[in-house]
């Protein structure tokens, strides 16, 4: 196409969103083609996610704007074809208070909403929308009752938007995490609903791997592979605190360890891994003698706690969790699967399906899973965005 479809983008944290909206990347031995659309604009507020974003000069040739943008005019971020936003999850994800519409994040995809409403008062109507978000807010609802998809959804067709949402998961889209996320589409004037299938058929028209079909290259023994070691963050984590160090050095490591990354070198068949490979482990793993007065109480009881797996590790043979923001192994599977700390900044990175050349800069390490834990994985918003443009015939 002659002109580029234009992408403004609404907390866009470190960029993964928006790497997707543009490709033109590579991840391991793949290459994610050139999308025909440019950014221009892209807003976050936090420092980090934004000193990230703005140090990778090789995908983004803007500089993401800091601040609130509830305090940013709807004038000042140029005309758009499509709106993307991944809006703040905490209030209403699984891994934190669930405070819903009550939080004062929780409304903030009213500001898609009125961004959109004034670009169609001023005579400019945007194509699409694409937002993402938690699957907690499926369940989260507003104070009269609805459902907040259910709100969204009617209030973005109110404005004319043909709208829908459904409940996905990353790794059935070439990203080797288990991470589900809501993806809400809109599109302006449309007889019909955006396709979700047409996800699955952009994964198959380019081969990509799928959970659902050819696994192999989203397992965690494939995706630590060949980490170069000038990357950004090759070596760097995050030390456990001394309760969480204990914690993980008497859950003790995956049986299969480092010697069984052999089975993932010039190999790309399920069948030939050893039965060893796809155990992982928990705190549940550990002597039950060792447990603190709150672990004793949920493994006495676990039926009560509804079975929790903290302090989750992955085997090589599985596909990793939801990286949380927090990156604490009591809520998510950040540990290494043989050696006993958190991955690597770099390997988080490989997780959320960043290029290995993409520039994770950060003040405190903390700052750095920060931003990646709240990434779009790029490579399934690479298949978000192709799979829109194709519907829009641009």
């Amino acid at each position: 196409m002659k002109n580029k479809l234009k992408i403004a983008s609404l907390f866009s944290g470190c960029g993964g969103l928006d790497l997707g909206f543009l490709g033109g990347f590579n991840y391991r031995q793949r290459s994610f083609k050139r999308l025909p659309t440019e950014v221009v604009f892209s807003n976050d507020i936090d420092s980090a996610a934004v000193n990230a974003y703005n140090a990778n000069k090789d995908f983004f040739a803007h500089n993401a704007v800091q601040g609130d943008i509830r305090s940013i005019a709807t004038s000042d971020i140029p005309n758009h074809d499509i709106l993307i936003a991944g809006f703040p999850c905490q209030p209403f994800s699984n891994a934190g208070l669930r405070r819903g519409i009550s939080d004062s994040r929780g409304n903030l995809f009213e500001e898609c909403e009125r961004i959109i409403a004034q670009k169609i008062k001023f005579g400019y109507a945007p194509k699409a929308f694409v937002f993402e978000n938690v699957k907690g807010i499926l369940s989260s609802k507003m104070e009269n009752g609805v459902t907040i998809p259910e709100e969204i959804k009617t209030r973005m067709e109110a404005l004319g938007y043909t709208t829908d949402y459904h409940l996905i998961k990353a790794c059935d889209y070439a990203a080797p995490t288990d991470r589900q996320r809501v993806l809400f589409v809109g599109i302006h004037r449309a007889k019909q609903k955006f396709d979700f299938s047409m996800l699955d058929n952009t994964v198959k028209k380019y081969n990509l791997p799928s959970a659902k079909q050819n696994p192999f290259d989203l397992l965690l023994g494939s995706i630590l592979q060949d980490i170069p070691k000038d990357s950004d963050g090759y070596s760097a984590y995050w030390a456990y605190s001394p309760s969480g160090q204990f914690m993980v050095d008497n859950i003790g490591p995956c049986i299969a360890g480092k010697k069984y990354l052999k089975y993932f070198v010039n190999n790309n068949s399920i069948d030939k891994l050893p039965k060893q490979i796809f155990e992982g482990r928990s705190w549940k793993d550990m002597n039950p003698s060792l447990y603190s007065p709150r672990f004793r109480k949920i493994y006495e009881d676990p039926k009560r706690y509804h079975s929790p797996k903290f302090y989750r590790r992955f085997g090589l043979g599985e596909i990793v969790g939801t990286m949380t923001a927090s990156a604490q192994p009591e809520n998510c599977g950040i540990t290494h699967p043989f050696e006993n700390r958190r991955f690597t900044i770099r390997e988080v990175a490989r997780i959320q399906s960043f290029p290995d050349e993409f520039k994770i800069p950060y003040t405190t390490i903390a700052d750095a899973y920060k931003v990646l834990g709240n990434a779009v994985p790029p490579i399934m918003s690479w298949v978000i965005a192709e799979s829109l443009i194709e519907y829009l015939g641009a």
